[in-house]
């Protein structure tokens, strides 16, 4: 195998279809999940789509982080802030604030 120093998410998921034997060609869209997105090893953060068994888990705490990022670009209009309110203790004053605002529209 080749040696990298980093790899992209979706190169380290190429690479391990590749090794799977799975034959790839440039320009193929490459389907993965985060499995420990905080690993040294770049091929142990990412799966295949392809390779996924029921055995494997996900990185839940990387999908709750780019959940939060996307609600932050959509919501941030209305005082969202993923730094505060991605506290689970916190996110539910985000909540409570909105449904009171909400409240007062109607």
């Amino acid at each position: 195998m080749i040696k990298y120093r980093s790899l992209f998410s979706h190169v380290s998921a190429a690479l391990q279809l590749t090794e799977a034997g799975k034959p790839l060609i440039r320009g193929d869209i490459i389907h993965y999940i985060y499995r420990d997105a905080r690993h040294k090893n770049s091929l142990r953060r990412v799966m295949p789509v392809d390779l996924i068994s029921e055995e494997h888990d996900y990185d839940k705490e990387k999908y709750r982080e780019m959940l939060l990022e996307a609600a932050e670009t959509i919501l941030g209009y209305f005082g969202f802030d993923r730094t505060v309110y991605g506290d689970r203790k916190k996110n539910r004053k985000w909540w409570y604030e909105l449904k009171q605002e909400r409240r007062k529209d109607i």
